[in-house]
């Protein structure tokens, strides 16, 4: 029995761990921290790389298989212990399990500030810059860190240089950024045939000659966060609220604005 336990011991933990020339990995669990930089469209070992140019920074990884990113991380399960934590195709890894010819790594014992990497010139000297690669979806490179995107502004990819302007119109055609700035959205959501509202919440009724026009009085309120449009869309109702109770009226339509638009 005393030789059976560390037999189940070793097997149990070889299918926690995965062990071979790529480090330590941490299968199917993530450690659930805020990450110092995320990469998209990369490799696991490539990951690993960008990690270990950080030293001194950067001591584990975050990596998602399904997505090919790769977050990196200042902490890991003796900084944070109990934030293990189980996530389908994820990987986590410590960059000290790691050996140097894995991550082909020619820095040495170079320290880098935060936001920077060690960079290797063809002189052969070891010198640090700013990393601009590792500005996340949201945000872009201003040439001293990483800066959330204007107002009206959005970046979709990873480690830009600006950010895009988000175009919008009036009537159907009003968008904005959402809060995180990774994409520009359209502000309307329609709910369909929920026509029971809050009637203390009406800020005020009009004829029109469409559902834009309608759209276009609701954008021109900062209050108005719901329209209902009636009678072929020529009725237009404005309402300061999104709360509505279920109920079915002959051609009538609620359409809310999305809360990126107007919390």
């Amino acid at each position: 029995m005393c030789k059976i336990l560390p037999v189940i011991a070793s097997f149990l933990f070889h299918q926690f761990l995965s062990i071979d020339a790529l480090g330590v990995l941490v299968t199917d669990h993530h450690l659930n921290v805020h990450p110092i930089a995320t990469y998209g469209t990369i490799g696991l070992k490539g990951c690993a790389r960008r990690c270990a140019r950080r030293r001194g920074h950067c001591i584990s990884v975050n990596y998602e298989r399904q997505q090919l990113l790769c977050h990196l991380l200042d902490k890991n399960t003796t900084s944070s212990p109990g934030n293990l934590r189980p996530k389908v195709g994820a990987i986590y890894s410590e960059i000290d399990t790691w050996t140097t010819a894995e991550l082909g790594e020619q820095c040495g014992s170079v320290r880098c500030g935060a936001d920077q990497v060690c960079l290797v010139l063809t002189s052969g000297a070891v010198t640090c810059q700013l990393d601009p690669t590792g500005c996340p979806v949201g945000r872009y490179f201003n040439g001293s860190g990483c800066q959330l995107c204007g107002e009206d502004e959005y970046q979709p990819t990873w480690g830009q240089y600006n950010c895009s302007v988000c175009h919008s119109g009036d009537g159907s055609e009003w968008r904005k950024p959402n809060q995180e700035r990774s994409i520009c959205q359209g502000c309307w959501y329609g709910i369909g045939t929920y026509t029971e509202g809050d009637d203390t919440a009406r800020l005020s009724y009009h004829s029109v000659a469409d559902r834009n026009e309608c759209y276009s009085l609701c954008i021109a309120q900062a209050s108005c966060l719901a329209v209902k449009s009636t009678n072929s869309n020529t009725q237009c109702t404005l309402f300061a609220s999104k709360s509505w109770k279920y109920g079915y009226v002959y051609d009538s339509v609620v359409i809310l604005v999305r809360s990126h638009c107007r919390p």
